[in-house]
């Protein structure tokens, strides 16, 4: 029961640290989305290099490091850290387009 616990107070935390980067990449995308003047709204180039692609490259190497193919790095611990933000920034991405979307039309 006691790592029940542990494990239920580490991943709230890892999920609270991912809200402020879930509201910033949401903001952005929704205020891109509204902006854009295209016929087909979206966020624009660089958003979505900035809030998908480089978060999902994160995400892809911790996970090469984490399956064992690859000598373990000394970074792991660095790029676990690495990952709410990566997380958060993809939902709100989504989270914001939709809603940006949605409003424009």
């Amino acid at each position: 029961m006691n790592a029940f616990f542990s494990a239920i107070t580490v991943y709230g935390l890892y999920g609270m640290t991912s809200i402020p980067f879930i509201v910033w990449a949401g903001r952005s995308a929704y205020t891109g989305t509204r902006a854009s003047r295209a016929e087909r709204a979206w966020p624009g180039i660089s958003s979505t290099i900035f809030r998908i692609v480089l978060p999902l490259l994160l995400i892809f190497l911790y996970a090469w490091n984490a399956s064992g193919t690859a000598d373990a790095s000394e970074w792991m611990p660095y790029q676990f850290l690495l990952l709410p933000p990566a997380l958060g920034s993809i939902a709100g991405y989504g989270i914001g387009f939709f809603i940006g979307k949605r409003t424009k039309n």
